[in-house]
């Protein structure tokens, strides 16, 4: 059972043709490597119709641990990994339903 402060986020990201493999260890490897305060779970994904796609969902301990994370981020290295991207990464904070 979760708790009501978790936060769960759906992170989509989109390689440019050619980048797939190097979209794929990046995200692997973000994961693996960085430290994240706060991160409960990540659970990664690629579209098996679009080998450029791929998901991440991730579950936080509270709102203000994933800010914290995405500020660190976009301050530490997110641009450059953006340019093996057709798209910037896009995020969705989720609830459940029913």
């Amino acid at each position: 059972m979760r708790s009501q402060d978790t936060v769960t986020v759906l992170i989509e990201i989109h390689a440019k043709d050619g980048q797939e493999e190097d979209a794929r260890h990046a995200l692997l490897h973000a994961i693996e490597t960085s430290a994240k305060p706060g991160l409960i779970s990540s659970t990664e994904y690629e579209d098996i119709d679009d080998s450029g796609a791929f998901y991440a969902i991730q579950v936080w301990e509270t709102m203000e641990a994933f800010h914290a994370h995405m500020k660190d981020a976009a301050e530490n290295g997110m641009n450059e990994a953006v340019q093996i991207l057709r798209t910037h990464p896009k995020t969705a904070v989720l609830r459940t339903i029913g």
